[in-house]
């Protein structure tokens, strides 16, 4: 995370000209040295410190606001939600939009023994799973897993169509571009290796419910791979040339890991959100 991201959840009732204002004066250390700017990226381990003289606005006297997501699991080391769509994982360049990463630090705000971290991330406009840690050990754990890729990821999505054959595999080279998006390389080099499980799980009218099983987590990895196979998601802004007409169907909808603490198996599922059931029954 940011050290924006960090002061936004300590203080979220402050204008940001007013955080900036703190850096300024000085006012903020991180490991006890001055920071030159909000981009500054803050490890779970460091030690950030704000003198808090003439804070206005401080988070102690603001009434609780409402969580921006639903708390599906939490226990001593994790800490599961579903993200809505629309709502971003963390702060990207040029952005001052809400996002999960500072909505969590404010709920974690009341608690200086919790250590949490982000694990992985959601595109915007997809919405399910996300699991957090609570503490350093926990997002050592779960940080190894996702980078063994042993965790499980499954999504559902609804695209125009139908895909051929029903089930299988697509697997490429991913590429970011310039300008963010992504798509699959020819090149025997230069892309992130992606591998995509899907299986057709239901038809209505042209429409189809597609399960998706991520065997590698790269950025936009479902909705290149199905845009590629000439079925891009309903909704997608980026890799659909239809017009758009609500949020993009793409859902986390199952996560299953070894807990940090136990060793065990965990799964998390979640019910098709309300929109994409209701398209596919139509």
């Amino acid at each position: 995370m940011t050290l924006l991201d960090f002061l936004i959840a300590k203080y979220p009732t402050a204008k940001r000209q007013t955080l900036r204002r703190m850096l300024d004066d000085g006012r903020v250390r991180v490991n006890g040295i001055r920071p030159r700017s909000m981009k500054l990226e803050v490890k779970d381990s460091d030690d950030v410190r704000v003198n808090e003289r003439a804070t206005p606005a401080s988070s102690r006297t603001a009434p609780p606001r409402p969580l921006p997501f639903t708390i599906i699991h939490e226990d001593e080391d994790i800490l599961v939600i579903d993200k809505p769509a629309g709502l971003l994982t963390s702060t990207v360049p040029n952005e001052s939009r809400p996002t999960v990463l500072a909505a969590v630090m404010e709920y974690f705000s009341s608690d200086p023994n919790i250590r949490f971290g982000l694990i992985h991330r959601l595109d915007r406009d997809a919405s399910g799973l996300l699991v957090f840690s609570k503490n350093a050990a926990a997002y050592e754990a779960l940080k190894r897993q996702f980078f063994e890729h042993t965790v499980e990821r499954v999504y559902h999505a609804v695209i125009d169509g139908a895909l051929k054959p029903p089930a299988g595999r697509i697997e490429s080279d991913l590429v970011e571009r310039t300008n963010g998006t992504v798509f699959s390389s020819t090149r025997k080099s230069g892309g992130e290796h992606a591998i995509t499980d899907y299986k057709t799980v239901r038809r209505a009218g042209t429409l189809s419910l597609v399960r998706v099983t991520l065997h590698t987590g790269r950025k936009h990895q479902i909705r290149v791979h199905l845009s590629e196979r000439g079925r891009p998601i309903i909704n997608d802004p980026i890799y659909s040339d239809r017009p758009r007409t609500g949020q993009m169907m793409l859902a986390a909808t199952e996560l299953a890991f070894d807990h940090p603490q136990t060793a065990k198996r965990v799964k998390f599922e979640l019910p098709l959100p309300r929109e994409m059931a209701t398209i596919m029954r139509d």
